[in-house]
């Protein structure tokens, strides 16, 4: 308890009631909740099966687990995000409403694909597609209770052919977990509950929350970093959780991760929110001082943008690793210019969000034998082993194997094998017999075997003749991996469901990150550039005839600055056709690095000039309280406080 602030010390010893922790950008919730878990455990003597951690991601999750483990000496059993809790409940209670417990979970590309093949079946135009995407999700995730009577008999056909098939997809995972929480009660499954990112929830997250958590609930978040709206996150799920459980609300405002400067460069946006929560605004306090002020730049096209950043970044690398260097967009089509420009500098780099691991083709092809395997009724992984076995089967032999389906399509084949004409017979008694050689048991070893039985590296070749060897790599990549977790104990069934629910975590490489800012949610970084500032940009072109949604790109904004802990660096182009962003008119410039301004005071962004203070006004430090202002020199004060005279930054000093 000595390391936790007094406000974090408050968090942690609550108990008895609902809790809200509004927790702003870098105030180290997560060892915050760590020792929570630790107090109820050790001060209430809680059984650690019975305390439930739901966090937004993957990586959170491990992360959270990994230092509840080191500092209780006690593994967590259930911790982990929404979609792997609702997994693992449904795959211990899914029973009760008729959900077979070897069900398989697909992903986003498969799930897709299964609504393309129904829309071709029914003679519609794909350009339907997305809006029966829209649709699905707002049935499932929004919970909307408006039917679209030409939608919803598509959406009733695709839920259909998934449960006929034994798979869910994500958006299944949660929906079908709160059908679980209405049928029997989860309520007395757990003694407390622990929600982090709570303004990341959607409907029917919340939904779920409420029919688990009974008085000794705590949700964290920050609707500030709210930047999911267009996924279904809901940040009014606090307003919510206010309402319906009348909770405790406390705020962790000192921040451990970024310089001052940057702090109040996001304080002064987050000022200027018109949100319905701004009650909930933390006022960011930075533990960390520093004297470097976030720069500002102009320049007159894109290509000198990148240019500058890539010397920037030059020179900064005497002083901090590429790797803690990050170039941060609002959107993905402007990655090109400064990954052509880094490469042109013989800047190493990496483009955060292509095509994850587990997601690639080669992987998914390698997979699909282990999946059919374990669940006969994955028709998906079936026609996708097929197809990568054997040559001249095609639909209309499908066709005729579907004719024996019943709850197992290897099965299916086998029972068709007589119908069929001997050449098609041969070919899929071949295929049966090598796939019937994989143990389970030994999963990684049988599948490398089974994989060079069928030539399956040639037919990469084959497929795939401009990059072969890369794909052949990451297939020995997964072999790998494969053999760590057989080593480790976990069953194909367990490996499986991580894969599903991971979806490969992307390959580390030294050097810049590019990335968008949704994607660096979560992330941090010693230097942070900030590039495209601009109307048009952010905030984006759709989001400017709208309140709602201005305000999301705010957020936005918010967290792009709070990922920086050391430096920051913000810029845009500006044309005829650019205006500056109107966010760089909400912050203080006298925060900023103005000085390339210096010989272009004509073209100075329109930067808000801050509060006029005055010798003898009585003023308010959030630390040192109320006290009185006797001396200003320049961007300083010293203020009597009962007393105690202190010299301070006037950023840090509101009037009364």
């Amino acid at each position: 308890m000595d390391r936790l602030n007094l406000s974090q010390e408050r968090v942690v010893k609550h108990f008895g009631s609902p809790l809200m922790v509004i927790a702003g950008a870098g105030s180290g919730k997560t060892k915050t909740l760590a020792h929570k878990v630790e107090f109820l455990l050790k001060e209430k003597h809680l059984d650690q099966k019975r305390i439930l951690v739901i966090t937004f991601t993957n990586k959170a999750a491990k992360e959270i687990a990994q230092r509840i483990e080191k500092v209780c000496s006690v593994r967590i059993e259930w911790v982990g995000t929404f979609h792997s809790v609702a997994l693992k409940m449904l795959k211990e209670k899914g029973r009760l409403i008729n959900i077979p417990r070897n069900f398989s979970v697909i992903d986003r590309q498969d799930s897709e694909s299964i609504m393309k093949n129904l829309l071709k079946s029914k003679g519609l135009d794909l350009k339907v597609l997305d809006t029966l995407k829209a649709y699905m999700s707002h049935r499932r995730e929004d919970l909307i209770s408006n039917i679209d009577p030409y939608l919803e008999p598509l959406f009733e056909e695709y839920i259909s052919y998934l449960r006929s098939n034994n798979l869910l997809d994500f958006s299944d995972l949660l929906w079908e977990f709160l059908r679980l929480c209405k049928v029997t009660n989860l309520k007395e499954m757990f003694d407390y509950v622990l929600v982090d990112e709570f303004q990341d929830t959607n409907t029917v997250q919340y939904e779920i929350l409420k029919n688990i958590a009974r008085e000794n609930v705590c949700v964290v978040g920050d609707p500030n970093q709210c930047i999911y709206e267009w996924r279904y996150a809901r940040p009014e799920n606090m307003l919510r959780f206010m309402h319906d459980f009348n909770p405790e609300i406390i705020k962790l405002e000192y921040n451990y991760r970024s310089k001052r400067y940057i702090i109040e460069v996001a304080n002064c946006v987050l000022l200027a929110s018109q949100a319905e929560w701004k009650d909930l605004i933390p006022r960011l306090i930075s533990v960390r001082g520093g004297e470097e002020k976030p720069v500002v730049r102009r320049f007159s096209k894109e290509q000198e943008e990148a240019r500058w950043i890539a010397e920037k970044i030059k020179e900064l690398s005497r002083s901090y690793s590429f790797s803690q260097m990050a170039i941060l967009l609002r959107v993905g089509y402007l990655t090109d210019v400064y990954e052509r420009t880094l490469f042109s500098a013989g800047i190493p780099y990496k483009v955060v969000g292509e095509v994850k691991f587990f997601e690639r083709a080669e992987i998914k092809d390698a997979l699909s034998f282990l999946k059919v395997l374990v669940n006969g009724q994955d028709r998906l992984s079936f026609e996708r082993a097929l197809e990568i076995t054997t040559h001249g089967i095609g639909k209309a032999t499908l066709n005729h194997i579907e004719k024996f389906y019943s709850q197992s399509w290897l099965k299916a084949c086998e029972l068709s094998l007589k119908s069929l004409p001997s050449s098609k017979a041969h070919v899929l008694y071949q295929f049966l017999l090598k796939l019937k050689k994989i143990d389970l048991t030994k999963y990684a070893e049988s599948l490398e075997g089974f994989l060079q039985e069928i030539e399956f590296f040639e037919r990469l070749k084959e497929r795939y003749p401009k990059n072969w060897w890369e794909r052949e790599e990451n297939v020995k990549e997964l072999l790998r991996y494969l053999k760590e977790k057989e080593k480790e104990g976990a069953t194909v069934q367990e490996v499986l469901e991580e894969i599903s629910l991971v979806g490969g975590s992307e390959e580390e490489r030294a050097g810049v990150k590019i990335m968008t800012i949704h994607a660096s949610k979560g992330l941090e970084f010693d230097v942070v550039f900030l590039p495209r500032l601009e109307e048009g940009i952010l905030p984006h072109e759709k989001s400017l005839s709208d309140i709602r949604e201005l305000e999301e790109e705010r957020r936005l904004f918010y967290v792009a600055i709070t990922r920086a802990k050391d430096l920051l660096f913000m810029s845009y182009t500006k044309t005829d056709n650019n205006k500056p962003s109107r966010f760089l008119s909400d912050i203080d410039k006298r925060l900023l690095d103005l000085s390339a301004f210096k010989k272009e005071v004509p073209t100075l962004p329109e930067l808000a000039g801050g509060i006029k203070l005055k010798v003898g006004q009585d003023v308010i430090h959030r630390v040192f309280g109320k006290g009185r202002i006797v001396k200003l020199e320049g961007e300083k004060a010293t203020v009597d406080f009962n007393g105690k005279l202190k010299t301070i930054y006037c950023t840090f000093l509101e009037p009364l």
